[in-house]
């Protein structure tokens, strides 16, 4: 069962490191020469991971052939859906998950299983009537008219991937709702109930002062958390906690057990009720799983939960990675691309981490002597659970640091303290309440005490919680061999004595220390001293999708031209370049430059000035605290110089005309690369007048591609050898237009854009300059949507 289980799991991962899906052929041809040669061998482990190659392969094509159906749909199309979310209509949350329903004579035009996001925002109408979000429900089938596009994201050094987070989830495409009209389709009976248990909790917790919590802990949804709760469960490391996770599950299937053994002491002596333990514990950790709608973790738990109880029912003895090994594998098979998400290795991980502690060291523990009684008895008792605890929470906290760096970017040093102590008390007094108000439904007074008492246990909780504020540490990208080493390192003190390999930990700490990047990078004030001979610059396009941000930096420190947009409680400021600023150890900004008012180039100004505090700041309007940016201008950074070309004056608000143009290169010699924001053709003109001699060698396209840019007359006097588009895929306006592509690509110029390549990072010594494109050198996969071709994008938001 062992060597089974780990040949399907090694052949599943395998899908990991395709960067393309091999043709049907090649892997018919692998299945038939693996089959042969695990027969001539007798190996078995060998035929398991053909196996589980194959499954791999074909869970792949499946989806990608969903996705391209998806693709093909032009403009406006007619489906029908059936919701799959539970929603809350007290919150402004207008995102929820449908799956097609083959229904052509109602209007469908997309197959049957295809698994959207949607959603219903500002821009929704019926003819000509705005028209607010309908009270859709779980299991209830829409007829939706909408504008669909493949799930495609922003790829960055940082931050979240979007696409790698769909294939995990199984979506196959995004759209914004035009219209819908319900269909009177009878919804099924689970449905309907998980629905109304959900609406009448969101009743009794609306007034609560954690109702959001509450509703997490009870079925899995966090769409009501702030921006600052996740902020604040981030910092104190109890993310984990709020939720329907394999703890709580596994919480449950205990109770369950318990109480079927209750049950079965009472009941007559009847040989299957010798089962009744096993059937409750299922029962009440499958129904709990059924509320959360069945996410990674809780089918990880419940599956764990299976074979441990059947074990124990059969009287059968497996290690305890044995068990983890099979539900690994187990989940795998049932879910071939769920190893795509975050929440599939963190569970798996830390189930794993708790395991190894249990068995090298946490679960040792001297036992009471016999002079020990009564109360000194149980203050050992005491003890030994508490010590458990902690050092339990301190192995994940060391051994999850690699997991967390890849793909958080940092951790929560105060996690273990906060756990130690908020793990117990959730688990054991929350957890339960708030399944007892859940299963009390029917009772609303008895149901509506429970979630009171739910929510006063939790006020200790999230005051701890909110002493650990600000406890998040960033972990940059060069840290990762000093991760690596001292979880090694935690390793070893867990499991050797550590008086006679005292000599082997000094070095391996001594080798740690010398892996940590003491003299990484930190954050300039202004102007340095030039250090003989031309310093590395890095320039870094950022994929923001529609919208501008360039990190300029070199090692010790940066500069920012332009910030992204920004929303209702977000910006591309937090998701993108905080991320990016912070895997590179920045602590702060040395400068920062806004092209003009635009909220697509300026909308994160606001976020950034209040986190990262940059020493200089520059505009080409009137802005507190800025400073201006308009012709005439020059100052140094770092050895490099910044002069700016345009606009002639300072303006109360500056427009697409007024954008800030800055030309960069090192001091005393020409520049290399032009920074444009959005001017029009005019602005080239009379630039080219002012500045007939500049010829950059890379260039940031004006406008993101528009027609009312780039004019061939100022391109033909520059002749940029690189041009750097900053454009979403499928943005509204179809930007860049094929023309403005084809007019750089005509006189030479290297055409990269973010649509195409995701973050694009060039690498500037002297003369020499090397280009990076994160999509395809750098985080490639089989997954991700090819190049566009001209006129591709389809008119969709």
């Amino acid at each position: 069962m062992v060597r089974e289980a780990a040949g399907i799991a090694l052949g599943l991962l395998s899908l990991h490191y395709w960067p393309t899906l091999p043709p049907y052929s090649v892997v018919m041809i692998a299945v038939v020469t693996g089959s042969l040669v695990s027969a001539y061998l007798r190996e078995r482990l060998l035929i398991c991971i053909v196996f589980g190659v194959v499954l791999a392969n074909y869970s792949a094509v499946a989806y990608l052939d969903d996705v391209e159906t998806v693709a093909a749909e032009r403009g406006d199309i007619t489906i029908i859906g059936e919701v799959r979310s539970l929603i809350n209509h007290n919150i402004p949350n207008t995102l929820f998950e449908i799956v097609t329903i083959d229904d052509s004579s109602a209007g469908g035009s997309l197959p049957a299983g295809l698994r959207l996001h949607l959603r219903w925002g500002a821009g929704t109408f019926a003819g000509d009537t705005q028209q607010p979000m309908p009270d859709i429900k779980l299991g209830e089938h829409w007829q939706f008219t909408l504008r669909l596009k493949p799930p495609y994201g922003r790829v960055n050094s940082a931050g979240y991937d979007r696409e790698r987070d769909a294939v995990g989830k199984g979506i196959h495409g995004v759209g914004v709702i035009l219209d819908a009209v319900q269909l009177d389709t009878p919804v099924g009976w689970h449905d309907h109930l998980r629905q109304t248990m959900y609406q009448q909790a969101i009743a009794m917790t609306r007034d609560l002062p954690f109702g959001a919590y509450l509703l997490a802990l009870g079925f899995g949804e966090r769409t009501a958390l702030t921006d600052q709760d996740w902020q604040l469960l981030r910092d104190s490391g109890l993310a984990h906690l709020m939720a329907i996770s394999g703890l709580h599950i596994g919480l449950a299937v205990v109770i369950g057990w318990r109480l079927g053994g209750m049950l079965r002491g009472v009941a007559i002596n009847l040989y299957y009720l010798t089962w009744l333990p096993l059937w409750c514990g299922l029962l009440l950790g499958g129904g709990y799983a059924w509320l959360a709608g069945f996410t990674v973790p809780t089918i990880r738990a419940l599956l764990m939960s299976v074979v441990i109880l059947l074990l124990m029912r059969l009287r059968i003895g497996w290690p305890r990675w044995q068990v983890l090994l099979v539900a690994f594998a187990a989940c795998l098979m049932i879910n071939p691309l769920a190893s795509y998400t975050a929440g599939f290795w963190l569970s798996f991980t830390a189930v794993a981490i708790i395991m190894f502690a249990g068995v090298g060291g946490v679960g040792r523990q001297e036992q009471p002597s016999a002079v020990n009684h009564g109360w000194q008895s149980l203050l050992f008792s005491i003890w030994g659970a508490v010590r458990q605890l902690f050092v339990m929470q301190l192995a994940l906290l060391l051994l999850m640091l690699p997991v967390q760096w890849l793909w958080f970017g940092g951790f929560a040093w105060l996690a273990p303290l906060v756990n130690l102590l908020a793990v117990p008390w959730v688990s054991l007094l929350t957890v339960p309440m708030v399944l007892l108000a859940v299963g009390l439904s029917w009772w609303p007074a008895l149901s509506g005490l429970g979630w009171w008492a739910a929510d006063l246990s939790l006020k200790p909780v999230m005051w701890l919680a909110g002493l650990a504020q600000g406890a998040w540490l960033p972990l940059t990208g060069d840290m990762a061999g000093g991760l690596l080493g001292l979880a090694v390192l935690a390793c070893l003190i867990w499991l050797l004595p550590v008086r006679r390999y005292a000599a082997l930990l000094v070095s391996g700490a001594l080798i740690v220390l010398a892996l940590m990047p003491f003299d990484g990078p930190t954050s300039g004030s202004g102007e340095r001293e030039v250090e003989e001979g031309p310093a590395p610059v890095f320039i870094d396009m950022l994929d923001v999708g529609h919208g501008l941000a360039v990190l300029i930096s070199t090692g010790q420190g940066a500069v920012l031209y332009d910030t992204g947009n920004a929303w209702p409680g977000g910006s591309i400021a937090s998701a993108v370049i905080e991320p990016v600023l912070r895997q590179r150890g920045y602590e702060r900004l040395d400068g920062l430059i806004l092209s003009h008012g635009d909220s697509d180039h300026a909308g994160g100004a606001e976020y950034l000035i209040r986190h990262f505090s940059p020493s200089w700041m520059r505009s080409s309007d009137h802005r507190d605290g800025f400073s201006s940016c308009v012709r005439g201008e020059t100052w140094l950074w770092q050895g490099l110089e910044f002069r700016a070309l345009w606009p002639p004056k300072r303006v109360r608000r500056a427009a697409n005309p007024h954008s800030c143009v800055i030309a960069l290169g090192y001091a005393n010699a020409p520049p290399f690369m032009l920074l444009t924001g959005d001017i029009d053709a005019i602005s080239e003109l009379l630039l080219a007048r002012l500045e007939p001699d500049l010829t950059p060698e890379i260039l940031t396209v004006p406008h993101h591609g528009s027609l009312t840019s780039s004019s061939r007359t100022w391109l033909t006097a520059m002749r940029p050898e690189v041009a750097l588009v900053s454009a979403a895929r499928f943005n509204p306006w179809r930007l860049p237009n094929p023309e403005i592509r084809r007019r750089y690509v005509a006189m030479g110029s290297q055409w990269l854009s973010t649509a195409d390549h995701g973050q694009i990072s060039i690498t500037r010594v002297g003369n020499e300059m090397e280009i990076v494109r994160y999509r395809q050198d750098i985080r490639p996969g089989w997954f991700r949507p090819r190049p566009s071709r001209v006129g591709e994008n389809p008119k969709t938001d």
